[in-house]
């Protein structure tokens, strides 16, 4: 059997759109004139001069009302796509920590484990996905949120031109660049470890859970589908691995009907709250 990229198991296990806040050139200079004036650059309380959430998360509270600086990177390897995962009725009693049951778990649990099959694979056509995350938040600036991380940049850049303007379902994707590259400093340390006071209005990242066997295969079909993207070594595959692989795929719903689930989903929510 063919190791996967030690690189790519790295994948994390674990509205109005994200306010853009001031910019450095329009306080007459870039970065390192901020971190003249203010310390350490966007990374703690310190910094009187950039927004250390917009610098960690990539998105703040306080939109276009900060009185920091929101500094949109210009390249990057990480991408954001604002409000792209259309969050059942049930994913949001979780979220909020509300009274739920098995079965409601388990129909939020499937809905994104399908969606997140569906955004990855196509993601990957445009590079060698690192990490992929969908948060878990429920404030206006996080809901939904979607975070690709690319191994290059070229490969965001590509994402972005064949990002923009398009749908997913009925939703336009306004892909943007993030200055976010380590999802481990981004995230709620409680929710992941143990519960988080404040549910899901907290402003660090509550990531959605999602299987390591499904983040696995993922990784494996990506390789498989693009060998371009794995080293070497790893370009050589049995029969056996190619065999198991497209019987896999065989059993599992195209990405048409994944996508048809999730809009009949996402229509049934709708449905429901109607008045």
């Amino acid at each position: 059997e063919r190791p996967v990229s030690p690189r790519a198991v790295r994948i994390a296990a674990a509205a109005p759109a994200p306010g853009s806040g001031r910019t450095a050139s329009a306080e007459g200079g870039g970065p390192e004139r901020a971190m003249d004036r203010g310390g350490a650059f966007g990374t703690s309380e310190e910094d009187r001069v950039n927004c250390p959430f917009y610098f960690k998360i990539g998105a703040c509270r306080n939109g276009d009302r900060c009185n920091r600086n929101h500094i949109r990177p210009e390249r990057s390897s990480t991408l954001m796509l604002p409000h792209l995962y259309p969050n059942l009725a049930e994913s949001m009693s979780i979220a909020n920590d509300e009274e739920w049951d098995d079965d409601m778990y388990s129909k939020a649990q499937d809905h994104v484990e399908y969606f997140y099959e569906d955004i990855f694979q196509e993601l990957a056509t445009y590079g060698e996905v690192e990490d992929l995350v969908v948060l878990d938040n429920v404030s206006d600036h996080m809901i939904g949120n979607v975070y690709c991380k690319y191994f290059n940049e070229e490969a965001a850049e590509r994402a972005m031109k064949g990002l923009t303007h398009r749908f997913y379902g009925s939703r336009l994707l306004q892909p943007e660049y993030t200055p976010v590259t380590d999802f481990r400093e981004a995230r709620c340390r409680a929710f992941h470890e143990t519960r988080c006071a404040r549910g899901g209005l907290c402003n660090f990242m509550h990531v959605k859970h999602i299987p390591r066997a499904i983040k696995r295969r993922l990784v494996r079909e990506m390789y498989d589908e693009h060998p371009e993207y794995a080293p070497a070594r790893d370009r050589e595959r049995s029969p056996r691995r190619a065999k198991e692989s497209a019987e896999a795929k065989s059993k599992r719903p195209s990405s048409p009907e994944r996508r048809a689930m999730i809009a009949q989903w996402t229509k049934d929510l709708r449905a429901a709250l109607a008045p």
